[in-house]
């Protein structure tokens, strides 16, 4: 019988994506221990801490103070001693895949490499230069992948390339109940494009499920600003990435409106794949990749409105299944993991 193989999962708490994952881990056979650090619950262990840091940063120049911290920090907390203690015991787990490896010391990944008796890979979900810091940390890994093509040559030759997922072991079959499902961050240079969708729905009878995510004290600015536009949820706690899911089973169609942080694909293109649901996006490079079918992904310049109410009376064209096998969670882990069979994940 073959040993159950063992990884470590680390990345960010946000959301919830990361119960996520460590189920779609187990659905693919994996002993999982999870590091889930959460940036937002960060607080100075002291004033003196605060202080030194401060000193270190603005009048030393060291631009790693703040990460170095906060990594020793997240290391005192009773998750990380409890994991520390289970690698010490058990002598380590066979890989560990890190997302969002910015955050970490060198010293911490230098401390967890010894515990990887085979291979220590990371996937940035980020622009590699949202986060600058993530290219110091590249030595610590076997491979480290990236999903924006922009990012594949710049500056380290070690970077591989990778799309994001699907989730695959979560399959719903709920009644749809919105013809339009959206979430993402208040962007002042998207505003104006959600609401001229909006105005677009309301004149058509379509349902939105739209959820704005922003600071609480900004919501009643924001009502004023979004107030033309029907059934868009202002909220300052954004839903678990499960229940999110949940959402797009329940949707006709996904929109993603595009960040200016980068030109790689978001996990909404992904998600409508995967769950067979059509697409609208601002994103225009999804042209280039194999998935893509006129009739199942509109590609919005953000302005003109032609074109969509068509688009939506066109029949979903199913997708090869080996082309829609090949972007979901379990054939992206084997494939980073290099654990074969795997079907080969390129960026255009």
């Amino acid at each position: 019988m073959n040993k159950q193989k063992s990884i470590l999962l680390v990345m960010p708490a946000n959301f919830g994506i990361y119960k996520a994952i460590e189920e779609n881990l187990k659905f693919n056979g994996f002993h999982v221990i999870t590091l889930a650090y959460d940036e937002e619950l960060f607080v100075y262990p002291s004033i003196i801490k605060r202080l030194q840091t401060k000193f270190r940063q603005y009048i030393l120049q060291d631009k790693s103070a703040k990460h170095n911290l906060k990594s020793k920090v997240f290391q005192k907390t009773s998750q990380f001693q409890k994991v520390f203690q289970y690698l010490s015991e058990t002598g380590g787990v066979d890989y560990a895949l890190f997302i969002r490896a910015d955050i970490w010391s060198e010293a911490f990944l230098n401390d967890i490499r010894s515990y990887i008796k085979k291979d220590m890979v990371a996937y940035q979900w980020d622009g590699m230069n949202r986060f600058p810091r993530i290219w110091q940390n590249l030595q610590w890994f076997d491979r480290f992948y990236v999903f924006d093509p922009k990012d594949l040559y710049q500056k380290s030759d070690k970077l591989l390339p990778i799309t994001n997922f699907y989730l695959d072991y979560l399959v719903e079959d709920n009644a749809v109940t919105s013809d339009f499902y959206f979430i993402g961050s208040h962007l002042p240079d998207r505003k104006d494009v959600i609401i001229k969708f909006g105005q677009l729905a309301k004149s058509n009878g379509w349902q939105l499920d739209f959820n704005i995510v922003c600071k609480e004290k900004d919501i009643p600015k924001l009502s004023q600003e979004y107030a033309g536009v029907a059934n868009i949820k202002l909220i300052h706690q954004i839903r678990e990435f499960q229940d999110n899911l949940k959402a797009v089973h329940k949707a006709k169609a996904l929109i993603d409106f595009v960040t200016s942080d980068h030109t790689g694909l978001s996990f909404r293109v992904f998600e409508a794949l995967g769950y067979g649901k059509k697409l609208i996006t601002t994103n225009v490079e999804v042209a280039h990749y194999d998935f893509y079918h006129p009739n199942n992904i509109f590609i919005w310049d953000g302005q003109d409105l032609e074109g969509i109410e068509a688009f939506m009376r066109k029949p979903y064209m199913p997708i090869d299944p080996d082309i829609k096998e090949k972007y979901s969670f379990s054939n992206w882990i084997r494939y980073i993991l290099n654990l074969e069979p795997y079907k080969e994940i390129t960026l255009p």
